[in-house]
Order: C-alpha cells, then structure tokens, then sequence
C-alpha cells in the first residue's frame, strides 16, 4: 500500500497553488516552479549550443523535428522521478528534468547536439557526430560568452573527440571547419575534406590528431556566441495548472505516468494531451489534438484506409519535419507515381534515413526510371547509420548495378517490340482499306456510303517529299526515326512521333521494325518540314508508300 501511494504521489503534478514559469526561445523551453535565473541560465545553454553548433556548421538557425522542454524544479520526495539521465522523446517532444540548483547535465547538451544533427545535416561519418556530441557537451555559456572545448572526463577523451577538439578549438583550423563538415555531408571521403579545408592529406592530419590526444593538453577557447542578454531578451510568461502538471506527467514513466495523466483528466476530462499520454487517441482527435504523434497512431489503428490515410495526412500536416507520416502513405498507395512521390518527400525530409531512400529506388525501379533508382541507392548507402549497414545497402546497389544493363535492355526490346506491333496495325488498316477500295472499283461498285468522306488528318498538310532507299528505322523511346538514303547518297532522318497518323502505302505484306532493314527498301514518304536537333531529323512523317 505504501509503495502504491508513493507511486501515485511522484505521478502527481504540481501541487496546488504553485506557481509556475516558462521562458522560450526557438525549439526550446524552460519550465520552473522558482529560481528565475537558473532556468534562464539552462535555457541560454540550450540556445548557445544550437547557435554555436550552427556557426561551425555553416548554417543558420538549426531546428529540431520535435521541440524541447526542460522541467526545474525545487527537489522534494514526491518529485523524485523527475529527474531525467537524458532528453527523451515523449508524445509531441522532448523532455528532460532537472533539480533546481543542479547544473545543466552533459548527457543533455549531448542529447541536444544529437538532435539538431539528425535534424540539419545530411549524414556525415558516426566518428564525427560523435566527437560533435562530446565536444559540445562541456560547452559553457554565461550570457552572451561561450567556451567551447573544456576536455571531458579521461575516460572520454577519445580520438573522435580529439579530432573534432583540433578541428573545431584550435584556431589555427576552427576558420575551415566549416568547409570540413561541409565536405562530409556531401559524400566526401575524409582525405578529400582535410585537403579541400586544411591543405593536408589524411594521413597527416590523423597523425598529427594522434600526437594532439597523446600530448594531453586540450585548451578551451572563448567563440563567438549568440548576442543575448538572458536577462532582457528571455521573457517568462505564467503556465497554466494543466501545463504544468502535464509538463511534469510527462517525466514520469510506467503506472506513475498513468496515475499522472489519469489525474489531468480527472479536472480537465477533454485534455488532449493527457489522453494522447494513456494512448486514447481517437478521443484525443476528438478533443482537438495537435500533436502528430497521435494522428499517426490514430491512422495505424484503423482499419478503414480512407480514414487512415486522412489521420496520416493530418500527421504530416501537423509536423512537416516529420517522415513517417509520408513513408506510411506510401506503403498504402497502388498508384506507382505517388508511391515515388511519397518516398522522395519522406527522403527529403529526413535524408539520414537510409530505408526512405531504399523504398524509393525499389519504387522507382517498378516504374523502370533506372537512372532515378540509381540515384536512390547510392543516397541510401551514403545515409546508413552504421558501417554493417553501408556494406548491406552496397551488395543490394550492386547487385542492382549487374541487373540493370539487362533491365534496361529488355525494356528497349519491349518498347522496340511495342512501336513495331502498332506501325504493322496501322499498315494492315491502311492495306485492307486500298484492298476494299480496289475491290469496288473493279467491281464497278459505287461508294459505301452516300455521306461525303472526312478526311481523318488534323495536323498540317504534308510539304515534303524524300524519296531512296530506307536503311535503318531508329526506335528512341516511343519514337521511330527513319534513316534513309537518296540521291547522290544523300542521308535523310524522318520522324515518327504518332504511329496512329501514319499512312503506309505498297504492294505487297511490307514490315517496319527497329533497327537495320535486310535489305533496304526503295520508299517514297510525305513529310510536315519540322527539324528537330535532338533527334536530328528534317521533319515528321506522315505518308509512307513503299515502291
């Protein structure tokens, strides 16, 4: 009985009459029950490290995919399970806790610089993010003065920390770095970036680093920081009671977590935030819910795929930043085209994700776009996470590269295949329609019809005349070029781009396939003058009489 009450004690949020506080600047917010300036202090830490981070980047405002909350609180028994080891994602974003009095934690400046690389950046080395995420989790930040690069703890003094320490501190590189990371995230090998940023080879540079970690002496510089006076520019605004008893449900996790929310509801039985935390998400949908998180757990529990669909797409509207709403629709979708569509926005968006890119070059693939899914898995080997991913996705590229010559092969016969099929229609059409008129007149039968004939050609009338032997028909796509010699040896290319307005004329059962003619045919053909220098062709064909 004891165990439960206490259980149900850290669940509840702040008690009643407390006063609560939040100060807010981008993705980041800081909520306190007191201790103004701590949480303006923890609250220019977060927002230092993203500006910093952006600086030696290259880029400007870094955003993260989900916001984030941290919680200070006056420490007391019934809040003992508030305190968080890291940032972590809960419904709609990230949290953390954090005891009022306590520094801000290396874990979480370390969550942080995770976040907005996942978030900014198109996957660079793991040997690089993760001497990123140790650098900055020591970062220091008083008003507007940041020091970077105070050496962890020995134990975490690796050659991926050094690397970046000599690279991002050092004044004699930190200028360049920029160019370095820059290299990276455009699928640069790393002996590329050090002589595009720095003038050395790898094999310089790496040693060098090595002497760097051995010599242990890792000076921390003051940079340049975000202009902020936490004291002016950081605003609190008043919480609201159900804020901030939701603020604190969400640090909670387990039964605690239950009872917390379950107590939310009690007072405010519409609360949508706190039915998305007992997972009841069509009341929560009911009640108004923004958060994407629940639209798509919405979508994945109905059965029905219209519905399905609408919450997905009411997920990807909610959060534009977010991927799975489209990489779901995807999957759900027969149409070929919105298939790729779907997949190269949700690769886009998120394009550290290797599977996004892997589904669009499969998707791409149906559709025999063979040069788009090349692209495709190319970016999915640069995306993967971990080296025995890279390797997985590079057998499946290349066993796509040794099938894609024989692909693309067959897909040229089929079209070839196909053109021939339709002009071979369109002659026996033409034949049997001379045959039946030739019929009659011997007959000395008159017209079929009493009705005046109304001639089918509604494009130009032909204006050209070339006359030789046809050598070759060229099948390019659904185009047929016809390659035919005239006098004084003269060669002439002619157009096909409508099989359906071609007119074949001769005695005879005559055949018009792709590729050399064995042997050439004497012809005559009609053609609408209309160069084209793609194709290299004087004009269309629209008659073709075979001598």
């Amino acid at each position: 009985m004891a165990a439960l009450l206490l259980i149900a004690l850290i669940g509840v949020a702040p008690l009643a009459g407390e006063e609560w506080t939040a100060w807010r600047s981008g993705p980041f917010e800081v909520l306190s029950d007191g201790g103004e300036k701590q949480a303006r202090e923890v609250l220019n830490a977060f927002d230092q490290a993203r500006f910093t981070l952006g600086m030696l980047l290259g880029k400007t405002e870094l955003a993260t995919r989900w916001p984030v909350r941290i919680v200070v609180y006056k420490p007391d028994r019934q809040r003992a399970g508030w305190r968080t080891k890291s940032l972590r994602l809960v419904r709609d974003r990230y949290v953390a806790g954090l005891e009022r009095g306590a520094p801000v934690p290396q874990e979480f400046l370390r969550d942080c610089v995770r976040i907005l690389l996942e978030a900014n950046t198109q996957r660079m080395p793991a040997s690089i993010d993760m001497g990123l995420e140790e650098l900055f989790s020591t970062l220091e930040a008083r008003g507007n003065r940041v020091t970077l690069g105070a050496p962890p703890p020995p134990e975490r003094r690796t050659r991926d920390w050094a690397r970046i320490h000599r690279i991002s501190v050092d004044p004699e590189y930190r200028g360049r770095a920029r160019v370095f990371y820059s290299n990276l995230q455009q699928d640069a090998d790393r002996d590329a970036a050090y002589r595009n940023s720095f003038g050395k080879r790898e094999a310089e540079m790496e040693a060098e680093i090595e002497r760097y970690l051995a010599g242990g002496q890792f000076a921390a510089e003051e940079i340049a920081a975000k202009p902020v006076n936490p004291e002016s520019d950081y605003r609190p605004r008043e919480v609201e009671s159900a804020t901030a008893r939701l603020a604190a449900a969400d640090l909670v996790e387990g039964e605690a977590a239950r009872i917390a929310y379950q107590s939310i509801l009690n007072e405010f039985p519409k609360n949508p935030e706190a039915l998305e935390g007992l997972g009841l998400y069509t009341d929560a949908a009911a009640a108004g819910s923004r958060a994407a998180t629940a639209w798509l757990a919405l979508g994945a529990s109905l059965q029905e795929p219209a519905k399905a669909w609408d919450a997905f797409q009411q997920a990807g509207q909610l959060n534009p930043r977010w991927a799975e709403p489209h990489s779901r629709m995807a999957s759900m979708t027969k149409d070929p085209q919105k298939r790729i569509q779907l997949w190269k926005k949700a690769a886009e968006i998120e394009p550290r994700n290797a599977r996004h890119w892997q589904e669009l070059a499969e998707a791409e693939l149906a559709v025999k776009a063979f040069a788009n899914a090349a692209i495709a898995w190319r970016s999915a080997e640069r995306a993967a996470a971990t080296a025995e991913e890279r390797e997985r996705i590079r057998r499946s590229r290349l066993s796509y590269e040794e099938r894609r010559a024989g692909l693309e092969e067959a897909e040229r016969r089929r079209l070839a295949e196909e053109a021939a099929r339709e002009i071979a229609r369109l002659k026996e059409d033409a034949l049997r329609e001379v045959r039946a008129a030739e019929a009659r007149a011997n007959q000395g039968a008159g017209p079929a019809s009493s009705r005046k004939p109304v001639e089918w050609w509604d494009g130009p009338r032909p204006t050209g005349k070339a006359s030789g032997l046809l050598e070759r028909v060229d099948c390019v796509g659904r185009t047929a070029r016809l390659v035919i010699r005239g006098e004084a040896r003269k060669l002439m290319q002619l157009a096909i781009r409508d099989p359906a307005k071609i007119v074949i004329l001769g005695g005879g059962e005559q055949t018009l396939g792709c590729g050399p003619q064995k042997p050439p045919r004497k012809v005559t053909v009609e053609y609408t003058p209309q160069p084209d220098a793609r194709l290299g062709t004087i004009g269309e064909a629209a008659l073709i009489e075979f001598q």
